[in-house]
């Protein structure tokens, strides 16, 4: 099995590499493969929907309008968004830092929508969608690898941006659902803090967070041989020269999710954390920044969060969470 240490520093070649971002797909793309919409991958997605739409209706238990989302790192394949449009949602902005949208990408996700609703399979993973909605969609999904992927999109009244979500250019007051699946944790701590904040600028009142986080180390996936809290180990100094550039995670664990939302005016109001073995835990000598920590926050690998935005109390100042 290959080292993990062998992929970081393939990684940190390919980042000091003009077009970085370029390198990275080719990488993705043709060797690893992890770029497929493989039907595992696809199904995976319509379920991050799905559980986005129930948190949405567990707090709001009505879906007879519209309404706004804002879903964070638009990714390669915008399944999610097509099929939050399917269940009602509209207008979305979806964001990422950097474009990895196709014209190829975009009509393969809204293919795969048009024919797992031919099969009947499409309402199995995906419980709230509107026919109208999937009529449009397999309108819009004729022709779409011919088009400018953004412009197919928006006639879903989906957004793609390009930019940091520290500062989205969206106007106050818009965004009814933010989600994202597999996205924050490699968001550092300062710069999620920001993001939140703008997100609370930008929200409706008691607006609903709906998040995936995936807390393990990702190159237990690729190396057998260490597990999946393997770098918990390491200092930060440490860590900046074995982590992978492209895709360098934060570390933080839960307990800094809940501050972090918290301190947002956010509160976290459910957790559904997945866990890893004590065994597991115990075989990494933990580095002095995670010694603080208690074990059962140590052990969570992956946590669905659902959050809501507190309304500001009456004379409180103006974005005080």
């Amino acid at each position: 099995m290959p080292h993990w240490l062998i992929k970081s520093a393939l990684h940190r070649t390919i980042s000091m590499l003009p077009g970085s971002h370029w390198w990275n797909e080719l990488l993705q793309s043709r060797i690893s493969k992890t770029l497929e919409l493989s039907a595992g991958r696809f199904e995976q997605r319509l379920e991050y929907c799905q559980r986005h739409v129930e948190d949405f209706v567990s707090l709001r238990p009505h879906l007879s309008d519209d309404f706004s989302v804002f879903e964070l790192g638009t990714g390669w394949h915008p399944v999610v968004p097509a099929c939050l449009y399917l269940c009602g949602a509209s207008p979305i902005w979806t964001v990422d830092i950097a474009s990895h949208l196709s014209s190829e990408r975009v009509e393969q996700s809204l293919r795969m929508i048009c024919e797992y609703e031919a099969r009947g399979t499409l309402q199995r993973f995906v419980r709230h969608i509107r026919p109208e909605r999937m009529t449009r969609l397999r309108k819009v999904a004729e022709g779409a690898g011919t088009r400018e992927p953004r412009a197919v999109l928006e006639e879903l009244n989906i957004h793609a941006l390009v930019r940091d979500a520290q500062d989205t250019g969206l106007d106050a007051g818009l965004i009814d659902l933010f989600v994202s699946d597999s996205v924050i944790e490699y968001i550092p701590r300062l710069v999620l803090a920001n993001m939140l904040a703008e997100f609370r600028r930008i929200a409706k009142a008691e607006a609903i967070h709906s998040h995936f986080i995936n807390l393990s180390d990702q190159f237990a996936q690729f190396d057998r041989s260490i597990t999946e809290f393997n770098f918990l180990k390491y200092s930060d100094r440490q860590w900046k020269w074995l982590d992978s550039p492209l895709t360098s995670k934060s570390r933080l664990r839960i307990s800094d999710y809940r501050d972090l939302f918290a301190q947002a005016g956010c509160p976290i109001l459910r957790e559904q954390n997945m866990k890893g073995t004590v065994g597991d835990l115990e075989r990494v000598r933990l580095a002095p920044r995670f010694q603080s920590y208690s074990q059962d926050d140590l052990l969570v690998l992956r946590s669905w969060l659902l959050a809501q935005l507190r309304p500001v109390a009456v004379g409180a100042r103006s974005g005080a969470a």
